[in-house]
């Protein structure tokens, strides 16, 4: 009777460690430039690489806004003059 109840402990044991409620959830997209995925691999030697990740993705959309600004200032205006 003991060895019954031995093998069913462990029949369902293997069982719940096998369901697939235990299976990671990944519900968070990949969000940032894909030119800068590389920089995540910083977490291989110590450092925070989404953290890099983030930065370096945030100070290159600050630059592209700054180019389209930039455009804008030098495109002609309505009179064909361009903008000193």
């Amino acid at each position: 009777m003991n060895s019954w109840i031995v093998m069913l402990c462990t029949i369902v044991a293997l069982l719940a460690g096998c369901s697939s409620s235990s299976q990671p959830q990944n519900g968070e997209k990949d969000q940032g430039r894909a030119e800068t995925k590389k920089l995540e691999g910083a977490s291989a030697v110590g450092y925070d690489g989404k953290a890099i990740r983030k930065g370096v993705d945030n100070s290159l959309n600050k630059n592209d806004d700054h180019n389209r600004e930039l455009d804008k200032e030098l495109k002609p205006g309505s009179d064909g003059e361009q903008k000193p």
